[in-house]
This record gives C-alpha cells, structure tokens and sequence, in this order.
C-alpha cells in the first residue's frame, strides 16, 4: 500500500487578483474534494504583500497515485485553466516530525 503525501503548490500571483486567485482555487478545492484518495487541503496566505509567493496550498492525499489520477481528470485542468497564475506543486512525504 501506499503512503500518504503531502502536496505543496506556491503560487505568485499579480497584485490585485488576489480574490480571483482564491475563487478559482476554491472552485478546484471543491472538485477535489470528492476525488478518492483526498484528505484535506489548506490555502495559506503570505502575511508580507512582497512575498514571491503569496499564497501556498498544503494538501493531504492518500497517495501519489491518487493525486495523479484526481489531477488528470478534465474538469480539474479546465479550472486550473481559467487561471493566470504560476504554480509550483510538488509531492512530499514527512522526513522529521516532531
């Protein structure tokens, strides 16, 4: 069976659509959340107006397959296309916890 990632997604977004940024995403959210394999998602917004990255989308997934799956799907690119947002999502597993 397979681990349990974590999903981390920086986004820049330009001054000023920050409320389209976080409609488009809750939008996506909401797909995302009947997709097997889904755990729970956080978006966390940068409190420094100057952060290259102002907002960064933590999410939980059962495994790396399901993520795959659940973001090859149409309806997800078609949400994610209606953006003009540079993104950087990446798999993680937990290497320290305390």
């Amino acid at each position: 069976m397979s681990s349990p990632v974590v999903l981390i997604n920086v986004f820049s977004v330009p001054q000023g659509s920050e409320e389209q940024f976080v409609k488009v995403w809750t939008e996506a959210l909401d797909l995302m959340k009947n997709e097997p394999g889904f755990i729970d998602a956080k978006l966390h917004r940068s409190i420094d107006k100057d952060a290259k990255f102002q907002f960064i989308n933590v999410a939980h997934w059962q495994s790396a397959e399901a993520w795959k799956n659940a973001f090859s799907k149409p309806q997800l690119k078609a949400v994610g296309s209606q953006a003009l947002f540079e993104e950087n999502p990446a798999l993680y597993k937990v290497e320290v916890e305390s």
